[in-house]
């Protein structure tokens, strides 16, 4: 290789280049596999490069979504929050506006001061009284535990918004809604509902339309009140369902006894009135068969259902007495913890009298003892001064005596 022909040094991709591998063009392998082995390695180094850039890319775009996502989402419940308040606050100065019997019941349920059951007997949704306005101010309440709404002409629209209201609420414990006309949209709510709400232990849907068809009286749809049975299933609060009067049938009957294997609270179920009696379609009958078919829930299903109701219901009686027999017994406890102290602060208060008389006794007799050596101090003095005064007496006469010899 000349000198001349190379300016500066070369690099190693340049080497790599045809303008100088004509010059160096080494013929040992070695240096072949190497030198293919190093640009290898560095191609290697920048498709890591290039895969852990796009990686970080990736982890940084989903972590700005998600950070993005989070957001909206808080903000979204802000907003909600803040309507909800506004709504609250506007429903609060009309309730506080306005006059009426019923807008003094409103008034106690928005001050928490109503009294423990509420039942409407006078009115009617057919009134114009404010469903909504009801529904908001129970969310917060905290006094009604039975809330009655039988016989008020609801339907799904008021049966969805009764299903939020008792996610909210925290003390309600009964809920009648006997004779209305809520149908699958309002059980299915009622399951949403039933996933969270850990205060309600009675619910009566007695007598609705849970699984009737809007405008057909002959199919059913039974997805509204599976959707009840499922939620079902997570509740651990609910100890009394009333299902009455619903047109439930034999599939209805196989989901109840699947929610009941589950759920082991419920005690009460009430399912009578559901079996019926409908045409058969002459296609589909036998010669020798009845031209009315039974729909409802069969004997074995009942049979089953009833089993785990007395199954639910025996754990449920051994668990009360067993709190009850913890409560006797602390209750116990406490009254013995009570004559304890009694004990304690009697023994106490004794001891403390006797310490004081104690106390005083010392003190009567320490008070005439130093009385007793006063007073024969005081003697011993007036003795000694007696003493001392006589002697001086008969030193004088003494003096006297002698005197008058000397003359």
């Amino acid at each position: 290789m000349a000198e001349e022909e190379l300016d500066e040094v070369p690099t190693r991709e340049e080497l790599m280049k045809d303008k100088y591998y004509g010059l160096i063009r080494p013929d040992n392998a070695r240096v072949n596999d190497k030198l293919r082995k190093e640009q290898e390695d560095e191609k290697k180094k920048k498709d890591e490069a290039e895969k852990k850039k796009r990686k970080l890319e990736e982890m940084a775009n989903k972590k700005n979504a998600r950070l993005a996502k989070e957001e909206a989402e808080r903000l979204r419940k802000k907003q909600e929050l803040e309507r909800e308040q506004s709504t609250f606050e506007e429903f609060e100065r009309s309730i506080k506006e306005g006059e009426g019997n019923l807008n003094e019941i409103f008034s106690t349920i928005l001050r928490n001061t109503s009294a423990y059951e509420l039942a409407f007997p006078n009115y009617n949704m057919e009134d114009g009284w404010d469903f909504n306005l009801l529904m908001t101010i129970l969310e917060k309440n905290t006094s009604l535990l039975t809330l009655s709404l039988s016989r008020k002409n609801l339907h799904d629209i008021e049966g969805i918004r009764i299903a939020g209201m008792i996610k909210k609420n925290k003390k309600l414990r009964r809920l009648e809604l006997e004779g209305n006309f809520l149908g699958p949209k309002t059980a299915s709510a009622f399951g949403d509902a039933l996933k969270v709400n850990n205060t309600l232990r009675y619910l009566d849907l007695e007598n609705n339309n849970l699984t009737k068809i809007e405008g057909n009286d002959n199919d059913l749809d039974t997805k509204g009140i599976e959707d009840l049975l499922q939620g079902l299933k997570s509740n651990t609060m609910l100890i009394s369902l009333n299902l009455a009067n619903n047109r439930l049938n034999a599939e209805v009957g196989n989901k109840i006894i699947d929610c009941l294997r589950t759920n082991k609270t419920i005690i009460n179920l009430e399912f009578f009135q559901n079996k019926e009696f409908v045409d058969r379609p002459t296609e589909k009958r036998a010669e020798d068969e009845s031209k009315y078919e039974s729909k409802g829930l069969s004997i074995e299903q009942i049979s089953t259902i009833k089993e785990h109701l007395k199954f639910n219901n025996e754990a449920y009686v051994k668990m009360r007495t067993d709190e009850w027999k913890e409560r006797k017994r602390m209750t116990s406890n406490y009254q013995d913890n009570i004559d304890t102290q009694i004990i304690i602060e009697a023994r106490k208060t004794l001891e403390e009298t006797r310490k004081k008389e104690r106390e005083d006794i010392e003190m009567l007799y320490l008070n005439n003892f130093n009385e007793n050596v006063k007073r024969m101090e005081d003697e011993f003095n007036n003795r000694v001064n007696e003493y001392f005064a006589m002697l001086k007496e008969k030193g004088s006469k003494k003096k006297k005596k002698g005197k008058k010899k000397k003359k």
